[in-house]
């Protein structure tokens, strides 16, 4: 739901604290309100989010507190179907209290965080191209970071190659995708999302973005994943969810796989329209939804294509589940 970020004025002030401010509301903003999109990006931005806070008050103890409230709203906002957001940041934050010198110690770990997250990204990329290097067409839905830099390793070495982009009107993935896919002097079919079946009649191959990743091999991402992926399979084509293994949602393995949070479309849907009762046209709906493994070729991570009936073992090997 827009305009999440004012939720956490208000808990800050029944807990005692002044507004935050300008800077502070415009990472909210882009954060849990997604003025930018892909959890990679809100993971960035949480990490530049503290950092911020931790300088911006001569109280340190206050500027701890107000870090840590920050990231336990951006947790239950923007991560409670994206659990590496929240785990993330209070990653960073655990055992602050006893460092000597917190904002020194935590850009440090934001420094040696971003530095491992750029490096999986960028070997998750290298392994995906060459994996996906013999298609001649790709759809891309939703926008994912690591779904455009796939696409534009593809392209850079296969000037053939299709790529189509959907757009639907609820967060309008697509135009983002046109934001890095035409500066880099890729051609792109950008089409309706009714359009679909025709777009995936051009490709061999449709790609997403992972939101979370489940152990049971689903995966979570915007509405709209799902009939597609039904489609592909339908057509014989394949399916990629692409994603670092970080996104893997340890609760999943004793059962924790809630039904994806709701929210209203009013501004993508009632916006232009001047009917009379408009208030009575209810726009509620997930904004997320799961793609489960039997629809799914594979998960492209940073360790190779890993058929989603592995993720289970993959994840506790990983991870000491």
């Amino acid at each position: 739901m827009p305009d999440r970020r004012f939720d956490h004025v208000e808990e800050l002030a029944k807990a005692g604290f002044s507004v935050p401010d300008d800077t502070t509301l415009h990472y909210l903003w882009q954060i849990v309100d997604e003025g930018v999109l892909g959890a990679s990006k809100h993971v960035g931005l949480g990490n530049e989010l503290l950092l911020h806070i931790l300088g911006a008050y001569s109280d340190k103890r206050e500027a701890l507190e107000r870090a840590r409230r920050v990231a336990n709203f951006i947790a239950r906002t923007r991560g409670l179907d994206t659990p590496v957001i929240g785990n993330s940041l209070a990653l960073l934050l655990a055992g602050l209290d006893d460092e000597p010198e917190q904002a020194s110690a935590l850009s440090q770990r934001i420094e040696n965080w971003s530095k491992a997250a750029t490096d999986r990204k960028s070997k998750l990329v290298t392994i995906a191209a060459k994996h996906l290097s013999s298609r001649r067409g790709v759809i891309a839905f939703d926008y994912s970071s690591t779904v455009a830099a796939i696409v534009v390793a593809l392209a850079r070495a296969n000037s053939e190659l299709i790529i189509v982009v959907p757009e639907s009107r609820s967060i309008s993935g697509g135009a983002r995708y046109l934001e890095e896919f035409l500066p880099a002097g890729l051609s792109v079919r950008y089409i309706p999302d009714a359009a679909i079946e025709y777009g995936l009649s051009l490709c061999d191959v449709a790609l997403f973005g992972v939101e979370t990743l489940r152990a049971d091999g689903s995966f979570l991402n915007t509405i709209g994943s799902r009939m597609i992926a039904r489609l592909a399979k339908e057509q014989g084509k394949e399916v990629f969810g692409c994603t670092d293994l970080l996104k893997l949602d340890m609760r999943s393995y004793e059962g924790h796989r809630p039904d994806p949070a709701l929210r209203n479309y009013d501004s993508p849907l009632h916006e232009g329209l001047s009917i009379k009762g408009l208030e009575r046209a209810h726009t509620q709906a997930p904004e997320l939804e799961v793609i489960p493994a039997e629809l799914t070729t594979a998960l492209l991570t940073e360790y190779g294509p890993v058929p989603p009936q592995a993720i289970w073992a993959l994840g506790q090997t990983l991870f000491n589940a």
